[in-house]
């Protein structure tokens, strides 16, 4: 049986406190026995060793707090805060040689930061970059690299090896032999066995066009859609690469998700806060398009899909702001895959700084209710100032019935639980305006709120908001 049947992860400044909970169904540990076999054996320390290195080897974790359902038992602080990684990565730094990081697809500056433990700001000066793009296969120094090394890194690099000759080389990259001589400033044909020699300039365009198609098995609930926005790239380019004729998918089908340069730069953006409106704004109106402002303001549309956090699927909603010239504001408080479960507190997200670019259009969420421990699932339909949701099965709405005993707009704390990311919210029971859910046994949708949502409409009561504000605090645990 397993020592710990769940765990938290808690962002600590620049490192989490990881909370595991002991297997309550466990004999032997007991809360008697764990103290003593914390004190007088090393066994709980390796196992929480393993469990850390099985299961976070990327992460940074300073503490574990050991918990026996909501009793904690013990605290243990680990030296220096180090993941295997990061050891790893400490002991390179201690070299001569510096250590580069190689882009991957989901990678950003901020990911790459907790990865090796440096400040996202080192990574970007000892690159020489001054935005916060970057690209699959882009090479990344980690630790500060020497002036002719940093003249490498836009290259692609190879180290010569016995019996190569410049034309070898050139016939197994598909350049040429002059151009080698032009990158490396060679006046001879010759090399040096272990000479490293610049091939080519490594293009952000061609780099993420090498990506691999990624292979995806239909299971139950999916849909194109789902599937579309789980992999930011288009239904369309789905049903293209796999001869689709219609949207209907079977379970175990297995569906082939092209990879392009374009939602592989999306998904390499930055993580870092920003805190202010760019030069260039705009307010949706009635009827546009993405196409449509991006020929007005000349700008591109996947530079506008960017700049807002978009893919290419989602709708514009009439009064939003938009960012057109750089990136609208956005705080980064929760992260994907935080938490291994839904838990009764919720962290403060703001929705329009960062709730509205996680809680999307169509996203399906599940909701607990802090009072009771009740939990039933919704489905977002909309909504620019609040979610708009909607129960998923006539089951949920009969959760809800139960929680509401009459329909009312008074709310109630809940939590929202989506891709591992626990969220203080408020929940009001009254069904109002459209419906996409026909057979859920309700007409209607639901206000879901974020700290600072507001209502779609000016004649809903200051009272009524600060309900939901009262609530979402409820949520938090304070």
């Amino acid at each position: 049986m397993d020592i710990f049947e769940d765990y938290r992860l808690e962002k600590s400044y620049d490192s989490y406190i990881l909370h595991l909970y002991v297997n309550e169904n466990s004999t032997e540990f007991s809360l008697e026995f764990l103290e003593e076999y914390k004190n007088k054996d090393k066994k709980l320390n390796q196992s929480i060793n393993e469990y850390i290195k099985e299961k976070f080897p990327d992460i940074k974790i300073n503490t574990v707090k050991i918990l026996l359902g909501s009793v904690l038992v013990g605290s243990i602080a680990l030296a220096g805060g180090m993941s295997p990684v990061e050891a790893k990565a400490e002991t390179v730094a201690s070299t001569s040689t510096p250590l580069i990081h190689t882009v991957e697809s989901g990678d950003s500056l901020w990911v790459i930061s907790q990865k090796y433990n440096v400040s996202i700001n080192d990574i970007k000066s000892y690159n020489n970059i001054t935005n916060n793009n970057i690209f699959i296969g882009q090479s990344l120094y980690i630790t500060e690299p020497t002036i002719e090394e940093l003249s490498n890194l836009n290259y692609e690099i190879y180290t010569v090896q016995t019996q190569d000759t410049l034309w070898k080389i050139s016939q197994k990259y598909s350049t040429t032999v002059d151009e080698i001589k032009a990158l490396n400033n060679l006046t001879f044909d010759t090399s040096s066995v272990g000479q490293n020699l610049k091939i080519k300039e490594i293009s952000s365009e061609n780099t993420a066009l090498q990506v691999k198609n990624t292979t995806h098995t239909v299971s139950s609930g999916d849909t194109l859609w789902n599937i579309s926005q789980k992999y930011k790239v288009t239904m369309d380019k789905i049903k293209t690469q796999n001869n689709l004729t219609t949207d209907y998918l079977s379970i175990g089908q297995k569906l082939i998700i092209p990879s392009t340069s374009e939602n592989s730069k999306i998904s390499t953006e930055t993580s870092d806060a920003i805190n202010e409106w760019p030069a260039i704004t705009y307010i949706v109106q009635a009827g546009d398009t993405v196409s449509g402002i991006s020929n007005v303001f000349n700008v591109a549309v996947n530079d506008i899909l960017k700049y807002n956090y978009m893919t290419a699927d989602q709708w514009l909603d009439a009064g939003d702001k938009i960012a057109i010239s750089d990136y609208a504001p956005r705080e980064y408080t929760v992260f994907a895959n935080e938490f291994s479960r839904i838990q009764n507190t919720g962290e403060l997200v703001d929705w329009y700084l960062e709730g509205q670019y996680l809680i999307k259009r169509w996203d399906t969420l599940k909701i607990l209710d802090v009072e009771t421990g009740k939990t039933f699932t919704v489905r977002m339909m909309g909504g620019y100032n609040h979610s708009d949701v909607e129960p998923v099965t006539s089951k949920d709405t009969q959760i809800m019935k139960e929680l509401f005993p009459t329909w009312q707009w008074s709310p109630r704390a809940v939590v929202i639980h989506k891709d591992g990311m626990n969220i203080a919210a408020s929940f009001s029971g009254m069904p109002h305006g459209a419906s996409t859910i026909y057979s859920n046994d309700v007409s209607g949708h639901f206000d879901l709120y974020l700290q600072n949502s507001k209502p779609h409409s000016s004649t809903a009561s200051s009272e009524y908001v600060q309900q939901h504000y009262d609530s979402i605090l409820k949520a938090t645990g304070k």
